[in-house]
């Protein structure tokens, strides 16, 4: 067992390393070419998640909270803070999940190191991401939000986001190739999870047991890292406890991602 772990790793770690340059050149490809047919470019990756954006505080901030702000912080500051990482999370997921079945064309030709795949899904999300997050920050700056050194914790909670997606990419790219069934439900459960995670409202009124199950969620840690950093509030950040969960669920996520790639590296042509 332990053998084989080490050579999974190994294997995923090599491929990676081999084929940086390669990463590159996809990403940079595939974002010309996804906004090529359209004058605005670009532009539309950030105006998409800035209408559901406004949409939703419109929903949740003025309609049911009817304004009022979350421990004297306005509702829209609180709420930013969390969806917008939620919106890289979410679409890379979805993204990755397809990174291998949507390359078909490709890897049924020639012979391509697939287990990068869910990586250059991520990294493509991840250009639009830091374009939103940085345009979330200044938004925060000018509506009331004070520059501290807590908001530099963001940078960690983001390389943590991008390490859970990519190991929950590996994992899902190759149960997606087996059954399709795989990518519906994803695409399911995220919609669910944008309600059902504490991302547009508070958890003080669910009971403390529930609270405490709901800190389990490597998604709650992802989110309420942001916020607590962007809102510099430490009452937000997630506790060292929560950490160490986390991180015991990445690493075993990675790792099961990389026995999956390993053992069907050669036989995932064969689920087409």
């Amino acid at each position: 067992m332990y053998r084989l772990l080490y050579k999974s790793l190994l294997y995923v770690l090599k491929e990676h390393a081999n084929n940086i340059y390669r990463i590159i050149t996809i990403v940079k490809y595939e974002i010309m070419a996804e906004h090529r047919d359209s004058k605005l470019g670009i532009v539309w990756s950030v105006l998409n998640p800035l209408i559901q954006i406004f949409s939703f505080w419109f929903a949740f901030g003025l309609g049911i909270r009817g304004g009022q702000p979350v421990d004297g912080i306005p509702y829209i500051n609180w709420m930013l803070a969390g969806i917008v990482p939620w919106f890289f999370i979410s679409d890379a997921i979805r993204s990755g999940t397809n990174s291998i079945h949507r390359r078909i064309n490709i890897i049924s030709k020639i012979k391509f190191p697939l287990s990068i795949l869910p990586t250059v899904e991520v990294l493509k999300g991840l250009f639009v991401h830091l374009i939103t997050l940085g345009l979330g920050m200044i938004f925060l700056f000018m509506n009331g939000n004070s520059v501290h050194l807590m908001n530099l914790g963001v940078l960690y909670y983001l390389v943590c986001a991008i390490l859970f997606v990519i190991a929950f990419g590996m994992i899902s790219s190759v149960l997606n190739m087996f059954t399709r069934d795989v990518r519906k439900g994803i695409n399911a459960s995220m919609r669910l999870l944008t309600y059902v995670t504490p991302i547009l409202w508070t958890m003080d009124k669910l009971p403390v047991s529930l609270q405490k199950l709901m800190c389990l969620n490597p998604l709650y840690y992802l989110i309420q890292g942001y916020r607590g950093s962007l809102l510099a509030s430490s009452n937000m950040l997630p506790s060292f406890s929560d950490g160490i969960v986390f991180w015991f669920i990445i690493i075993s996520m990675f790792l099961i991602g990389s026995i999956l790639m390993y053992k069907f590296k050669n036989k995932l042509i064969h689920f087409i």
